[in-house]
């Protein structure tokens, strides 16, 4: 490899401090065959910068990403000189990036820390604001509030609660291949007649049905958040 671009430790490092958002601020202006050609040159690199390429290109805009698919499909030789010159150009975008842009952190998260410090009573009524216009942002920050992993803290009578609050079904698919701290809560608590059911009803899950598991959780992580804000349970 070209000297003017074999410092590849240094380019692996500067990829590794750089959060993605900032990368990608970097190929905003990028024309599309000098994108594939700089992502081409990453993954002949190292294994390393063949990996940030790979992460590179997943996060940019689809009809950004099918374009340079086609320029990567028609590139197979390049001449070497506008290799190392577009190589210094992008490194120098990329590292004018990271001057000129901030990154404050992931959003979800960032409200989720705020709301960490305030009442059960008022993040319900905060998100609940917030659920007509970003009900996707609203699902992360309660998965971050209240994990389905925290299930497992809760004690005997919240558990029997939720067990009352809940059909089989909704039940069965959250507890699939849930760990087994958290089964354990919930099968120490229910009746044998339940348990009997969800055994059941767990035997006879499809396919189709277990990919439902992730809104099956946070339906149950909804219902424990909107119980604990009238006060029916401690979280």
């Amino acid at each position: 490899m070209s000297k003017s671009f074999s410092k590849t430790q240094e380019l692996e490092t500067l990829l590794d401090e750089t959060h993605p958002q900032v990368i990608l601020a970097a190929f905003q202006k990028v024309d599309d065959a000098d994108a594939a050609l700089f992502l081409l040159m990453l993954k002949t690199a190292s294994d390393a910068l063949a990996a940030h390429a790979g992460k590179i290109f997943a996060q940019l805009p689809f009809e950004k990403q099918v374009s340079i698919a086609e320029k990567v499909i028609a590139m197979e030789v390049v001449e070497s000189e506008r290799a190392r010159q577009l190589w210094d150009i992008l490194i120098g975008k990329i590292q004018e990036a990271r001057e000129q842009n901030l990154f404050l952190g992931e959003g979800a998260a960032n409200l989720a820390k705020l709301l960490s410090h305030a009442d059960i009573a008022t993040q319900s009524r905060l998100l609940e604001a917030l659920g007509d216009r970003q009900p996707e942002v609203v699902n992360s920050v309660e998965e971050q509030l209240f994990p389905f992993d925290e299930l497992a803290r809760l004690g005997d009578e919240a558990i029997a609660t939720i067990l009352h609050s809940l059909d089989t079904s909704t039940l069965t698919l959250a507890l699939h291949n849930a760990p087994a701290a958290i089964r354990d809560r919930f099968v120490e608590n229910m009746s044998a007649s339940q348990a009997e059911a969800i055994e059941a009803a767990a035997a006879q899950l499809t396919f189709e049905q277990t990919q439902l598991v992730d809104t099956a959780r946070q339906s149950v992580v909804n219902l424990v958040r909107n119980f604990a804000a009238k006060g029916m349970l401690k979280i």
